[in-house]
């Protein structure tokens, strides 16, 4: 069984900067691979108060070098490997996020990269293995010029797609068609484009193409939660057919033969960890 739990659906600078909207991102876990996709602001405490032990993380996958995927990046480097104690793990990661580009300065430090057992350097059409899963990176147009999602294949629930801040553009469909959840960033409602980012009609265009077993759209801008989430993936069911669902924080899914909808767990009382 994999099961893929949300620990923030918050996008864009002022649901971060507000918090209106948890920005942790999203943590994979099946037997032998435990993956956490863009660790933004809150991603270590989140994972605490959900539960989830950032010391058992083996993969962390950060996307692009925006502050709201990589804030919590160098925290869950040093969890994973144990306070840089053990060399263990491994770090997928656009170029800009490790080296930086000409837009975005890297986002983690030169001791932090040298931290994991392995470094990869996520790029359009990459493939590698982690654990018990198959992952195939695909670019995305977004202001971080290297900003990729992926697909990743599981060995028994299928396959789940991911797809940060991007444009629609017209092989989308077509890299994540047959997968059985898809994962979109929808940073704004429907009417209301962003350029570099992802509306409602976009996220609807896919799905018609991809026809994913179920669509979770996620990473709120401040306009899309006044909307409401909910409604938005209301409109793409509706002219699509496919089962659409907002993100909530704690929302828990379960895939194998069948892909279960869990509610969040009891959040841990944290006092421990905030020294009172």
């Amino acid at each position: 069984m994999v099961e893929v739990i949300f620990l923030g659906t918050g996008g864009g600078r002022f649901a971060m900067i507000t918090q209106k909207a948890k920005t942790g991102g999203i943590r994979i876990i099946s037997n032998k691979t435990n993956m956490h996709v863009d660790p933004g602001p809150g991603a270590l405490i989140y994972s605490l108060e959900q539960g989830l032990d950032p010391q058992k993380i083996n993969v962390l996958f950060i996307s692009h070098a925006h502050l709201d995927h990589t804030n919590d990046a160098c925290l869950l480097l040093e969890a994973m490997t144990r306070g840089g104690r053990s060399k263990r793990g491994t770090l997928a990661a656009s170029h800009s996020v490790i080296e930086g580009n000409e837009i975005c300065d890297k986002a983690i430090t030169r001791y932090h990269i040298g931290l994991p057992e392995r470094v990869i350097e996520a790029k359009d059409g990459t493939k590698f293995d982690v654990g018990d899963f198959e992952v195939e990176v695909v670019k995305a147009i977004h202001a971080d010029p290297d900003t990729v999602g992926f697909c990743l294949k599981t060995p028994d629930a299928g396959s789940i797609g991911y797809l940060p801040d991007s444009e629609y553009f017209e092989d989308l469909g077509a890299f994540f068609k047959g997968v059985r959840l898809l994962i979109l960033s929808v940073l704004r409602p429907a009417g209301k484009p962003w350029k570099g980012h992802m509306t409602t009609e976009d996220a609807a265009r896919i799905a018609e193409e991809a026809r994913p077993d179920l669509l979770v759209i996620t990473h709120f801008g401040m306009q899309m939660l006044l909307s409401p989430p909910f409604r938005e993936a209301r409109i793409i069911e509706e002219k699509t057919g496919i089962h659409t669902i907002a993100a909530k924080y704690g929302m828990r899914i379960s895939m194998d033969g069948k892909i279960r909808m869990g509610e969040s767990k009891k959040q841990a009382d944290l006092s421990l960890f905030m020294g009172r």
